[in-house]
This record gives structure tokens, C-alpha cells and sequence, in this order.
């Protein structure tokens, strides 16, 4: 039987650290003797409990610094061999209430060997660090957010009440990719180093949300932000998941508009402005985009969308003068 390798498919794919833990979890190669499988994961549970299949030997784990995708699949293809030889010598066997996984002499010796390649045999002053040997471009390289951010990410990255949150995840990985480069490679290495900054989206999220309070929206803004995205009060606070009463008060200015609203409103006309590029993108040879004349025909076409045909009219007129073609009604069409 030979051992099916399943390959990580991500670069940071063994690397979790929970909200409130100190420390990100473990990770570990597992050789999982009864589906003859290899593969690299992270340790799932917090505290010392181990699952009753590793604790019976039927799943062997050996464990490992927080390797990179690439490193932890260049690492099962060496094992591989030696997984073979695990799968070809070994039994079950019933011990009182559970079975257990019992070595043969030659799995034993095949299993110290993957211990040994993994610097598990090694003592900590033997190994020099706490990367078991391994290079520090094979591991993630995890940095806290207080020593990855500067406090001026704000006018950096021109970060506002506005900034949706497709932006900040931009501005996350190229700080991100920045910290990266901190992580010392050889010249030669074709390696990609791969970072992480714990709390980093966090951090960005709170920075603009906090600017979004110190300016909110005033009324007028807000109701000539709705109008020339082409939806109704009624349609806005659904989107919002508000009274359609407290929409009206805050267009009206009898209540104040909470900081949240300018970024979401910042998100609805990112949809707006997606929608026509979408739009403009599948134009090909046409000379005419197409839109509706009322809520009825736009549910129609579009049974799925979650807008207004008024909405679909504002994205469809801004398609056609950016790519200079008509607007008409499906039956008007040529």
C-alpha cells in the first residue's frame, strides 16, 4: 500500500492563531495508517487534548514549526518513502476497551527516521533554534501587529471613513508582503518567504471604522448618496438591516447617523461600481446595454439580485457613457 499524499494548497494553510490564545496553535505531520494518507495540518485543539485515534497510535503525529505550504509539501514527498514502509509493517490490535496501532521493527526504525528528519530526536541546544533545523524561509514568519504597523497607516495608505474592505485587505497584504521581506533567505533561494501579522485586519478595520465615527454622514449627504445610486429609503434600510423609519429620520436630520453607515454606503457603491465594469466587460460587440423599466423585469433577468430596476438604470447609464454606446429597454433593443 502506498501512502496518498494531500498536499497543503495554501501558503499560510498550517498557521492559526485563535483570538485570546498567546501563541498560534501547533502544527504536525500526521500519517494516518488506516486511509494511508500524509499530510500537514494544524493542531485544531486548544490545551493538551489529543484525539483518541493519535493517542492509540492509529493516526501518527510528529510535530513541526508552522512550515509554509511549499515546505510542508516538499517535506511529505521525502517522508513518503518512509510512509511506506510504516503502512507495510504494522497491526491492529484490541487492548480492553480500543484498538491500538502496533509497530513492526521495521516500521519503528522507518517511523525514527521520519523523527530524526524532522529534527524531533534533536535537543533544543542541538538544533540551534526552535525551527528544528529548518530554514527560516520554510516557516511562516508571524509577526504581532504593534511591531508590523507604525500608528500612520491612516495617511500611508489614505485610509478614511470610506475605505471599503476589499481596500484594507489590499493594504493588509502589502504590509503583510513588506514583513515578509524582513525574513532572511539566501541569495540563491527561489523560495517565497511567507509572513503573517497577527491582528492586522483587525487593527486596519478599527482604524477606519474610528475615522468613520469622527466624521459621520450628515443627512443630505446620505439621501444624495442613495438617490444617485438609485434606490429608495425603503430599499436602503434593508440593506442597512434598519427600520426604514430611522433612514428617513436621518435623511431628515432628526437623528444622528452613526459612523458605520458612511462605510457602508462606501460598500454598497463598491458593488455599484463592480456592477459596471461587469457590464461594460461583456459588452463585446454590442451597441446598446440593456436595462429595465421596473422592478418586475429586473427580478425577471435577474432573480438572484438584491436590488431595484431604478439601481440597475443608475449602473447601466454609467456603463453606456463609459463605454459610448445607447441605453435601452430590452424590447427597444436592436
Amino acid at each position: 500500500m502506498s501512502v496518498r499524499i494531500i498536499e497543503c494548497t495554501s501558503p499560510t494553510e498550517l498557521y492559526r492563531h485563535y483570538d485570546g490564545e498567546t501563541d498560534a496553535q501547533g502544527a504536525y505531520i500526521e500519517l494516518d495508517l488506516r486511509e494511508g494518507t500524509l499530510l500537514a495540518d494544524y493542531n485544531g485543539q486548544v490545551g493538551n487534548a489529543v484525539p483518541e485515534a493519535v493517542f492509540h497510535g492509529l493516526e501518527r503525529r510528529y510535530n513541526i514549526p508552522t512550515l509554509t505550504g511549499e515546505a510542508a509539501n516538499r517535506v511529505l514527498r521525502e517522508l513518503a518513502p518512509l510512509a511506506d514502509r510504516i503502512l507495510a509493517d504494522w497491526d491492529s490490535e484490541w487492548k480492553g476497551q480500543s484498538t491500538i496501532a502496533v509497530l513492526g521493527d521495521d516500521a519503528l526504525a522507518a517511523e525514527e527516521e521520519i523523527e530524526k528528519l524532522l529534527g524531533l530526536n534533536l535537543a533544543p541546544h542541538e538544533i540551534g533554534s526552535e525551527g528544528q533545523g529548518f530554514a527560516d524561509v520554510d516557516i511562516v514568519a508571524e509577526w504581532d501587529v504593534d511591531g508590523a504597523t507604525n500608528g500612520l497607516e491612516a495617511e500611508e495608505y489614505d485610509i478614511t471613513g470610506n475605505t471599503t474592505d476589499a481596500r484594507l485587505a489590499e493594504i493588509a497584504a502589502q504590509i503583510t508582503s513588506d514583513m515578509a521581506g524582513c525574513v532572511s533567505a539566501s541569495e540563491d533561494d527561489e523560495r517565497t518567504p511567507v509572513a503573517v501579522v497577527h491582528g492586522l485586519d483587525e487593527y486596519l478595520t478599527r482604524l477606519r471604522d474610528d475615522l468613520a465615527d469622527e466624521e459621520p454622514l450628515t443627512g443630505a449627504e446620505l439621501r444624495a448618496a442613495r438617490e444617485l445610486l438609485g434606490i429608495t429609503s425603503d430599499h436602503l434600510a434593508k440593506v442597512l438591516g434598519v427600520n426604514p423609519r430611522t433612514v428617513r429620520s436621518w435623511e431628515q436630520g432628526r437623528d444622528a447617523i452613526p459612523g458605520r453607515i458612511r462605510t457602508e454606503l462606501a460598500e454598497i457603491k463598491a458593488a455599484a461600481d463592480a456592477a459596471v465594469r461587469e457590464l461594460v466587460d461583456s459588452l463585446g460587440d454590442k451597441d446598446a446595454v440593456i436595462t429595465y423599466r421596473n422592478d418586475e423585469e429586473y427580478k425577471a433577468a435577474h432573480p438572484r439580485g438584491k436590488w431595484s430596476a431604478a439601481w440597475h438604470r443608475q449602473v447601466a447609464r454609467r456603463a453606456a457613457e463609459e463605454a459610448g454606446v445607447r441605453l435601452d429597454y430590452a424590447d427597444e433593443a436592436c
